[in-house]
């Protein structure tokens, strides 16, 4: 009797075409539909556009298709979209892939204004949460989720009222504005078109109106880090004390009492930062005089002093987000006195000696600044690659923010365009940490201008408050992970310090501390290893196991069937 030989290949190709077919493929679809702007030979016109996004098993990739759009670019806001949606879940996003489509008339105006509603519709698939169909948004999105202002939304109203859309969301802080002599209320105009025009601040007061449900998760409380406080209440009395060891001019002498005031109600940073400003008044009296020998006698031993703190710094090793916040902090100082003494170097034989007593007292806050290295916390891979990364995506954001914003105003970002040049050029010689403090703040003054823009004085509390707001949230959930943003919390600290003397440099440094708070989202933590298992890959991995199984099995029964006829 003859028994039917089986084909061990056949078998093989069976096996791998079967469990591909199991291969499990998630897929998630929504979409929203999104308020642009229409550039029509200087006329701007609103109009409605569908933004879509599918969600699948993949590497954390964002893709963007659009149709048939020429003039937009906002691959770099969708990024960050995707990145703080997943960060507002504490998702890990690492295994799912994110393809943005959107579909418009030709000549719409893209850039960061699609940010926020982007970041909406990631995390409603996300979390598994349906779109109200008759919402629409605009708006930027930032760290920490912050929703931020965007330009021609009384265009997008009227375009949404014409589309059907029931109610708009707007950026917080700016339904009211002023145009000219004219004073104009986005709500009071949605009336008229019969729609709501809403107010949002974050991303979950945006998911919260399309969903019906805002984000749950735990309801962290800010509480100071002790390990900071000393530090900072250490380097705020070192500086307080090199301002005071001599008797002091009248100018110095105001600024420390303005420190002493706030040293007793424990904000240090903001004491900190005046007695730097009483000891360069103190210094500058002190210099006022000195011989050109002299002059140059100290300029020599500052340039020795800054290339041995450059040095120290540069070995420096740094594992948490306070150490790389601390290196911007030192470096940052470190550069600037070193600016100053080579214009020094190169300006006339008339010895400048208020820029030398700034640089004198920029280094040695350098070094005071240096104490927060080593203060513990969960640590991150911090190495020449993902810093070098980290720098390029936020020159990218910055990038995208300035040309977005300078569209609406050519002449107000000078001083801007300068910090991010100085940006790049860090990038360019490798100074990666740098680069992204710059790249930050440079991101931050664009934003400033546009929640200022128009905007009545009286509604500038009104900003701070929702930026603090959202800053002390990001602080909160921060610390609950185990990280202390130095910068975030210090330039927290000052804002509210400087909300009743200076609005506007409050607002700045509140936009920075906001900023500065989320820079982790860059970043990998060192003892949670990212790895990607892509299902299909999975599915062949298995098919390879198992076909490699039936042909050793099959191998082995024709060789035992083999010898046992030999036998």
């Amino acid at each position: 009797m003859s028994s039917r030989r089986i084909n061990p290949m056949k078998w093989a190709v069976w096996v791998l075409l079967a469990l591909l077919l199991i291969v499990p493929v998630s897929a998630n679809k929504g979409t929203v539909k999104l308020l642009a702007l229409l550039d029509d030979n200087g006329n701007s016109t609103g109009i409605l556009a569908d933004l879509s996004l599918e969600t699948t098993q993949g590497y954390g990739r964002v893709f963007l298709e659009t149709f048939p759009l020429t003039k937009i670019a906002t691959q770099v806001s969708l990024q960050l979209a995707k990145q703080i949606a997943c960060d507002e879940l504490d998702t890990d996003c690492s295994t799912t892939d994110f393809l943005y489509t959107i579909q418009a008339s030709p000549g719409i105006i893209g850039g960061p204004s699609a940010g926020a509603a982007a970041s909406v519709l990631a995390a409603a698939l996300l979390d598994g949460r349906k779109l109200d169909p008759t919402v629409a948004m605009t708006g930027t999105i930032n760290s920490g989720g912050l929703i931020g202002p965007v330009g021609g939304v009384n265009y997008k109203i009227e375009a949404a009222a014409k589309g059907g859309i029931k109610t708009v969301l707007i950026p917080a802080g700016t339904a009211v504005y002023k145009d000219g002599n004219d004073t104009v209320d986005l709500i009071e105009l949605g009336k008229k078109l019969g729609i709501a025009v809403v107010e949002v601040a974050t991303l979950d007061d945006a998911l919260t109106y399309f969903t019906g449900k805002s984000i749950d998760r735990p309801d962290h409380e800010f509480v100071l880090d002790k390990n900071f406080e000393n530090t900072m209440k250490a380097v705020s009395q070192d500086l307080c004390d090199r301002a005071k060891q001599n008797a002091l001019v009248p100018d110095a002498l105001n600024l420390t009492l303005l420190a002493d005031t706030y040293y007793a109600q424990a904000e240090y940073y903001a004491s900190a930062s005046y007695c730097f400003r009483a000891a360069l008044k103190q210094k500058e009296a002190e210099l006022k005089g000195i011989t050109k020998k002299e002059f140059d006698e100290r300029l020599v031993i500052l340039v020795k002093q800054l290339s041995v703190q450059e040095k120290n710094l540069q070995g420096q090793p740094l594992q948490t987000m306070t150490d790389l916040q601390t290196f911007m902090l030192v470096q940052e100082r470190i550069a600037e006195a070193q600016e100053t003494v080579v214009e020094l170097i190169e300006s006339s034989k008339v010895p400048n000696t208020g820029a030398l007593a700034y640089a004198e007292e920029r280094a040695y806050s350098a070094q005071v600044w240096s104490k927060f290295f080593g203060a513990g916390g969960k640590t991150f891979v911090l190495n020449n690659q993902t810093l070098a990364n980290s720098c390029f995506e936020k020159i990218n954001e910055a990038e995208e923010r300035f040309a977005y914003v300078e569209s609406f105003y050519p002449d107000g970002l000078k001083q801007t365009r300068k910090t991010l040049d100085r940006a790049e050029a860090r990038a360019k010689s490798g100074d990666f940490i740098v680069c992204l403090h710059d790249a930050s703040r440079a991101k931050s003054e664009a934003d400033i201008l546009l929640s200022v823009t128009g905007v009545e004085e009286s509604r500038v509390q009104d900003i701070i408050d929702i930026k603090l707001n959202v800053t002390q949230r990001s602080l909160a959930k921060a610390q609950a992970q185990g990280i202390f943003p130095l910068i975030g919390y210090s330039y927290f600290e000052y804002a509210n310090a400087l909300r009743t003397e200076d609005p506007y440099s409050a607002l700045l440094f509140a936009e920075y501390a906001n900023e500065l708070s989320g820079l982790d989202v860059y970043f990998e933590q060192s003892n949670l290893p990212r790895i990607v298992v892509p299902w299909s890959q999975v599915g062949l991995v298995v098919a390879g196991i198992l076909i490699g199984a039936g042909v050793s099995f099959l191998t082995l029964n024709r060789a035992k069937q083999s010898f046992r006829k030999k036998r």
